[in-house]
C-alpha cells in the first residue's frame, strides 16, 4: 500500500514554529505532521467493530506466520509485514541492539532520564500521553512496558518475524493506532493545534529518542560508543521505525541525518508547556511510592538536568540542588570502567550478561513472569479528560 502524495498543508498546525522565510526542509517536515499511519489506521478501524475477545485473537493471528483468512484491511497489513527490505542486515542489527543491552543500568538512566524526558518535552507531541492519563497514574507499569520493549526489539534474532521484538514493536503500533482512532473522534483533540494524533513528525522524534538521541546520552556518561556500534544501532532503529510505521524519509541511514532531523525538529516546536513538566515529575518522582530514599530522587533530578541540558531543564523547572555535579563525577567513573570492559578479555561479554540481567530485572519487579502483553486498550482516554 502506497502513501499519498507528501504534499505540505498550507496552513500548518499552530504547534509548528517556522524560520522566516520558511526553508524549504521545514516546508517539507511540517506536513508529516498531517500524516499517520495508513495501514495499522485501517486495520484499527476493522478491529475496533469486533468485540475486545475477537479483537485480541486477530491481533495475534495478524502476527503469525499462518494467520489463516483475515479482514482485508488486516491482510494487507501482514503482507506488508511479511516484506523484510533488502537493506535490513539482521547481524548489523543485533549489533546495534548490543549496544544498549550491554549498556545495561547506564542505558536505563539515559533512556528514563534523557529520552522519555525529552520526548514529553514536546508541548504538542505529549498530548496524547496527557489525554490517556496512564503516564502520571500508573507510572511504574508504563516504564516497565517500555523497559521490555526496548529490551525486545535489541534481543539477538528480536526483529524477525514472530520474534518478541518484532510483535513488541507492532503491537504498540496498534496501540498508537487505537489511541490516534479515539483522540481523532474526541472533543479534547485540537488538529487546528496539533495536527494527527501520534503522527509522522513524533514518530519519527520517537525513534531518534531511542537510537541517536539515547547513545548521545551514553556517551554524556562516559560510555564510548564507536562509529560503527552508531551505525548498528541506527540500522537497528530503521528497522524497529518502519515497522512502527514511520515512513521512509523520515528515517535516519547514517549519525549526521539523524542529528540533522534532531535539530530540525527541536527547531520547529516549542518549548516545553506545563503537561510537560508534570510527565517528567511523574517520572522522577516514580520512585517514592516504592520507598525510594530522598537522595536518589534528588540524584534523578539532577542527572536528568545534565542529560537534557539547561534550556530544557530550566523550562522543565527542575531545581539545581548539590547533586549536581554528580552525573560529572560518575562520567568519570564509567569511562575508566568501560576501558576495561573494551580491552580485558571477556569482559565485554560479561557485560553483555549482566546487561541482559538488568532489562530482565527492570521488567519482572512489575510484571514478574509474565509477559508484557501490550493489548489493545478498550478505553484508551481518560473519562474526564485532562
Amino acid at each position: 500500500m502506497r502513501s499519498p502524495p507528501l504534499l505540505a498543508p498550507a496552513m500548518s498546525p499552530t504547534r509548528f514554529i517556522s524560520s522566516t522565510p520558511l526553508h524549504p526542509r521545514e516546508h517539507r517536515l511540517a506536513a508529516f505532521l498531517e500524516r499517520a499511519d495508513p495501514l495499522a489506521d485501517a486495520a484499527i478501524e476493522a478491529l475496533v467493530a469486533s468485540p475486545r475477545p475477537e479483537q485480541e485473537a486477530l491481533v495475534t493471528r495478524l502476527l503469525s506466520t499462518s494467520p489463516g483468512p483475515l479482514p482485508p484491511a488486516l491482510a494487507t497489513l501482514h503482507a506488508w509485514l511479511r516484506e523484510t527490505p533488502v537493506w535490513f542486515d539482521d547481524a548489523r542489527a543485533e549489533a546495534g541492539g548490543e549496544v544498549v543491552l550491554r549498556a545495561g543500568l547506564l542505558s536505563g538512566l539515559v533512556l528514563g532520564f534523557k529520552s522519555l524526558v525529552l520526548g514529553y518535552c514536546s508541548p504538542a507531541g505529549n498530548k496524547p500521553l496527557v489525554f490517556s492519563g496512564r503516564l502520571t497514574g500508573d507510572v511504574n507499569t508504563r516504564l516497565a512496558e517500555t523497559a521490555r520493549f526496548v529490551e525486545a526489539v535489541s534481543a539477538p534474532g528480536g526483529l524477525r518475524f514472530g520474534a518478541p521484538g518484532f510483535i513488541a514493536a507492532m503491537r504498540v503500533r496498534l496501540i498508537h493506532a487505537r489511541v490516534r482512532y479515539a483522540l481523532q473522534r474526541s472533543p479534547q483533540w485540537s488538529a487546528r493545534d496539533w495536527g494527527v494524533p501520534i503522527n509522522q513528525y513524533d514518530m519519527a522524534g520517537t525513534v531518534l529518542l531511542f537510537s541517536s538521541i539515547l547513545l548521545d546520552g551514553l556517551r554524556q556518561l562516559g560510555a564510548r560508543v564507536s562509529d560503527a556500534e552508531e551505525d548498528a544501532t541506527l540500522h537497528q532503529w530503521r528497522f524497529v521505525g518502519r515497522l512502527m510505521g514511520v515512513e521512509d524519509e523520515l528515517l535516519s541511514t547514517t549519525a549526521h541525518e539523524a542529528r540533522s532531523l534532531w535539530a530540525m525538529l527541536e527547531r520547529t516546536q516549542g518549548l516545553p508547556d506545563a503537561d510537560s513538566r508534570r510527565l517528567t515529575n511523574a517520572m522522577i518522582n516514580e520512585g517514592t511510592d516504592r520507598g525510594a530514599p530522598t537522595a536518589a530522587i534528588d540524584f534523578g533530578a539532577a542527572l536528568c538536568r545534565y542529560l537534557i541540558g539547561p534550556r530544557y531543564a530550566d523550562a522543565l523547572e527542575l531545581p539545581r540542588s548539590s547533586w549536581d555535579l554528580a552525573p560529572r563525577l560518575l562520567s568519570g567513573v564509567v569511562r575508566r570502567m568501560d576501558d576495561v570492559v573494551r580491552y580485558v578479555p571477556g569482559a565485554k561479554l560479561q557485560a553483555l550478561r549482566l546487561g541482559e540481567k538488568y532489562w530482565r530485572r527492570s521488567v519482572s519487579l512489575t510484571f514478574g513472569d509474565a509477559e508484557v502483553p501490550f493489548e489493545l486498550p478498550a478505553h484508551p482516554l481518560r473519562a474526564q479528560g485532562r
